[in-house]
């Protein structure tokens, strides 16, 4: 038997002008990501814009816009507003304002925004967000930066008032996250730091690899992963159908489908 009710999607993007789609198939507006997750189960969906560097207006806007979002859809959408970390004071202003506005969650992505986790800056960000209480949802896989795992072990640990979200599960390099397992050995750990398996659990499903990703998911904690469809990059189906492929037994789908978002999301 397999998990079958409701889902909470924490990775999902929404667009509101033709240069903030991500595909083709990335239709605009609210409408459209509500029909783009697409099944009857999602009691909620994420809404993700993210904000570009020397842009402040334009991360204004999109920040407004899927905070209406939000709330136009009666809390069917969770907004994640963003900014970017290099344009310092601003962006830290611009996630008070929508900290003010309501906003929850956050969008940090060190390829897309160019920015390395290391930086002082994205220290000031998510060290921000959380004194708002907002939830920091990382891209959490770098091809071209390998350190990147401990580079988010060292944001937690410096930043413990701070909740954050490793996307993708660390995609290729997930092995790499066991460094969280080992960090929860020790009393100092605030188990601040969860992970979305979007993408990942598409890519892996069915592959050699895959029993090996569900033993990395127990020994972090199964009570941290979270489930996240990636649309429209991913097929939501398609995203679903593999979470529900790797062999998890019930209570283990239900706790990623849907309450560990629903605990760290208040929901």
């Amino acid at each position: 038997m397999t998990y079958s009710g409701p889902i909470i999607d924490i990775h999902a993007h929404i667009a509101f002008t033709p240069d903030e789609q991500a595909t083709e198939n990335h239709g605009i507006g609210a409408d459209a990501l509500r029909a783009g997750v697409g099944l009857d189960r999602v009691e909620h969906s994420t809404a993700i814009v993210m904000a570009r560097a020397g842009e402040p207006e334009a991360t204004t806007r999109r920040n407004d816009q899927v905070l209406a979002a939000a709330e136009a859809t009666a809390g069917f959408i969770i907004p994640v507003v963003s900014v970017h970390p290099h344009d310092g004071e601003a962006a830290l202003a611009e996630l008070d304002r929508a900290a003010a506005k309501g906003a929850r969650m956050l969008k940090l992505h060190p390829n897309t925004q160019a920015f390395d986790v290391a930086d002082e800056r994205v220290a000031a960000v998510v060290g921000r967000a959380g004194d708002h209480g907002i939830v920091t949802l990382f891209d959490g896989w770098n091809p071209f930066d390998g350190d990147q795992p401990g580079k988010f072990l060292k944001l937690a640990m410096a930043h413990q008032h701070s909740h954050f979200i490793v996307a993708h599960f660390g995609g290729l390099d997930f092995a790499k996250l066991m460094v969280f397992e080992i960090a929860a050995r020790y009393p100092f750990w605030k188990h601040n730091v969860h992970f979305d398996v979007s993408a990942i659990a598409e890519l892996l499903a069915g592959s050699p690899y895959a029993e090996q990703f569900v033993w990395v998911m127990r020994k972090v904690g199964v009570d941290k992963i979270l489930y996240g469809s990636d649309w429209p990059v991913c097929d939501p189906k398609a995203s679903l159908d593999a979470v529900l492929a790797l062999g998890l037994t019930q209570d283990e789908e239900k706790a990623i489908l849907h309450d560990n978002a629903k605990a760290l999301l208040g929901l």
